[in-house]
């Protein structure tokens, strides 16, 4: 499925002509190719990936422009130049080419001995290898050839940048490395995971490389006692386990373990090539940008040296995507600091800003979070970091999106703790998140699988409970789980001294609720919470059913009421035939578009109504009208699409046509003071259980009630019994469920 939000037109050709020929001066990449009696201007290099020109509206048409071009003397004999481009019909290694298509011949007309030629071929975008052929071709129609090239495709190209574990080497293969593992064995980590192993060359195919894919910088310059003038100017494969010495004697190039999962995996799903370029290193923020002073031996930062590959390349504006995984630490030596929240953000501020003027076509930044390890002694470092990754994302909406590395997997290594990650639980499981959301995110991938989400908690609150508090979630539509025992040490509430003693999942309305008490000295209730994880093993761990896992966070606040049940308070009525739909929007400003699902079943929905959000602050009203509900049960969900992406879900609400038995529900006086009635209007008679729960959602009390066809009143005496505050009354018969709102007065 290659689907993009670009907005690209179809061009032309003569506006392809001209791009073509603009493409091929700026790439300034391998070696060209040498031909006799004459000399070859542009031409594809063996494994080169060409971006690809996406039609919106037809994905199976999406291209790239591949130009060849040169002059021939005429001492060659020849008065015409042909071009063959032969296609791999088996998709991958082993090659079989065969002729798809020969390009109209370009006739030579030699002025003062030379003429030129130029061809413009459509690569298509696919999972399948070109070869291209030039022969020289004579009066007599017989073919000379000049020079070919193989394994040439189309495709999109992402960057992978951050501190080693974007690097994400196999940590076996480093010389001299302390850790008990042969690289090309099925060795284990110290708790049990195998470490990498690089997918077969079938499925490496489609990964593609540029360069020398360890480093870009001064980290390679450095390990390999070389610059960056000694780096392949070739293109290769993409390998997540290759050794740090292959990569000039062979075709293998750097993409890291978590590339290699993520790049096979969409390569796979889009059917298209992928080109990665790996620009990690081993240091803080500070070294990657731009103006950096932290140079390798021929005086190119780690910016500037990426930059220069992927110009190389090519692509400079073609990049798709850029990848930031932070990794561990922000301190790596006595030079480096360790960054406030604020400091981390303006730092990267400053590398932001220097790829949207480099590689201004980029369409989203994802963000992995850094997950405690090199923090071991001290979590608010971490939490310094996690923070500054959460507010970045949640100030480019629409653009960044986070990626949690909760419920992921650490290898322990002497000396630097739980830095680096295993493959198994580690690299790959983050591959596989990140594979997710830029499916989602920037090839439209199904927007109804909510599981390839972070779990993001949204808003705190006091608990049902005393000594309670409980946050909810911006994704709410999925189950939540709690696995490993423990968790309580990976959160915090601030504002006084408070002992964490359960941590526990309400999943009917998807919220995390902790409950705590209070230590000596301190009166006060809690004023937020944070939440900071752990190292080394995965659990314990909120998750999704995916096992994507909660994301860390600092100082949420807690507010001083509850949260409501329904975060989005649908109600749904009926006007004769049809179904009226009304829900509100608290920050509003903050949802992009509201979806009105309907579904025969609660666990199965379909769009039928989409509206797009008002862009007011405050909290707005949307009505929609349901005039083919249908015909016998209706349940109905808002499906709020925030402005960063992700998505909100209200409450189902059903809806029985055939069997609606309650006219009229209402309770009085409310607010309720000193007394508490009911009175309910039926069409048939029906038993009826009368629930009385908390604002936030909690069963309070529970009884039996026999109601009559036409009006019934009743006593709501266990109202009386609960402290003031908001209070939800539910009326529940075989057919359907109707609710009020109410207050108790104090």
């Amino acid at each position: 499925m290659k689907q993009t939000n670009q907005k690209i037109w179809r061009i032309s050709s003569v506006l392809t002509l001209i791009l073509a020929l603009f493409v091929s001066s700026t790439q300034a990449q391998a070696p060209l190719p040498t031909i006799t009696n004459g000399t070859i201007t542009a031409f594809p290099a063996d494994y080169q990936l060409y971006p690809r020109i996406i039609n919106p509206n037809d994905n199976s048409d999406d291209y790239a422009l591949v130009t060849i071009s040169g002059t021939i003397q005429s001492s060659s004999g020849f008065n015409r130049v042909r071009l063959k481009v032969l296609r791999d019909n088996i998709s991958g290694y082993p090659y079989n080419y065969s002729l798809a298509r020969t390009l109209p011949d370009v006739s030579l007309n030699y002025v003062s001995g030379t003429a030129s030629f130029s061809f413009v071929d459509q690569l298509t975008a696919e999972l399948n290898d070109y070869r291209y052929e030039l022969y020289g071709v004579n009066s007599s129609n017989n073919e000379t050839f000049l020079v070919a090239r193989s394994n040439i495709v189309a495709g999109d190209a992402i960057i992978i940048s951050g501190q080693s574990n974007a690097e994400a080497i196999n940590r076996c293969e480093q010389p001299g490395a302390p850790y008990p593992c042969n690289p090309n064995s099925d060795d284990q980590d110290f708790v049990g995971n195998k470490y990498g192993n690089d997918p077969p060359i079938t499925d490496r195919n489609f990964i593609r490389v540029y360069g020398n894919g360890r480093g870009s910088g001064w980290y390679t310059a450095q390990s390999l006692g070389e610059d960056y003038s000694l780096m392949p100017k070739s293109w290769g494969f993409g390998s997540g386990v290759v050794g740090r010495f292959d990569e000039r004697a062979n075709r293998n190039r750097h993409v890291g373990q978590v590339g290699a999962i993520f790049g096979r995996l969409l390569s796979t799903s889009e059917g298209i090539p992928i080109c990665i370029f790996n620009g990690a290193y081993g240091a803080p923020i500070l070294h990657f940008l731009k103006n950096s002073s932290r140079l390798d031996p021929t005086g190119r930062n780690n910016y500037n040296v990426l930059l220069s590959r992927i110009q190389e390349a090519g692509l400079q504006n073609n990049i798709r995507a850029i990848v930031w995984f932070q990794g561990e630490s922000n301190m790596t030596d006595a030079e480096d600091e360790n960054l406030t929240t604020d400091q981390y953000k303006s730092q990267f501020k400053q590398l932001f800003d220097a790829w949207r003027l480099d590689y201004g076509s980029f369409e989203k930044l994802f963000v992995v979070q850094v997950k405690r390890g090199c923090f071991e002694n001290n979590p608010d470092d971490a939490l310094k970091i996690m923070q500054a990754q959460q507010e970045i994302v949640n100030e480019r909406p629409g653009v960044a999106h986070l990626i949690s590395s909760s419920n992921t997997s650490q290898i322990f290594e002497s000396g630097i703790s739980f830095c680096h990650y295993s493959w198994v639980g580690g690299y790959e499981e983050i591959g596989k998140r990140l594979f997710e959301q830029v499916r989602r995110y920037l090839y439209g991938g199904n927007i109804n699988d909510a599981n390839w989400q972070s779990l993001i908690a949204d808003k705190a609150a006091p608990g049902p409970d005393p000594n309670q508090i409980q946050f909810s979630l911006k994704q709410t539509n999925d189950n939540i789980t709690l696995s490993g025992s423990g968790i309580e040490s990976d959160f915090r509430l601030e504002g006084g001294s408070y002992t964490i003693t359960n941590v526990s999942i309400n999943n009917a309305l998807k919220r995390v609720v902790i409950t705590y008490s209070k230590n000596s000295g301190t009166t006060q209730d809690p004023s937020s919470v944070s939440y900071f994880g752990h190292s080394g093993s995965a659990f314990p761990a909120i998750t999704n059913s995916s096992g994507s896992g909660l994301a860390y966070f600092r100082s949420l606040p807690i507010l001083n009421q509850p949260l409501p049940i329904d975060p989005l308070s649908l109600t749904v009525s009926r006007n004769g035939g049809a179904h009226q739909l009304r829900w509100k929007a608290e920050s509003n400003e903050r949802f992009d578009q509201f979806v009105v699902e309907r579904g025969e079943t609660r666990n199965s929905f379909k769009p039928v109504y989409e509206v797009y959000g008002t862009g007011q602050s405050g909290t707005i009203q949307y009505d929609f009208t349901d005039n083919k509900p249908n015909a016998t049960v209706s349940h109905y969900r808002i499906r709020a699409i925030q402005q960063d992406g992700r998505e909100l879900f209200s409450q189902v609400v059903t809806v029985n046509n055939r069997l609606n038995n309650v006219k009229e529900f209402r309770v009085y006086p409310n607010p309720v003071a000193g007394s508490a009635n009911a009175t309910i209007n039926m069409n048939e008679a029906a038993l009826a259980t009368i629930h009385l729960h908390d604002a936030s959602g909690r069963l309070l009390s529970s009884r039996k009630l026999q109601l009559q066809k036409g009006n019934n009143q009743f006593s709501l005496g266990e109202l009386l019994d609960y402290n003031p505050g908001t209070y939800i009354v539910r009326v529940v018969t075989s057919t359907e469920t109707q609710q009020i709102r109410v207050v108790k007065a104090k």
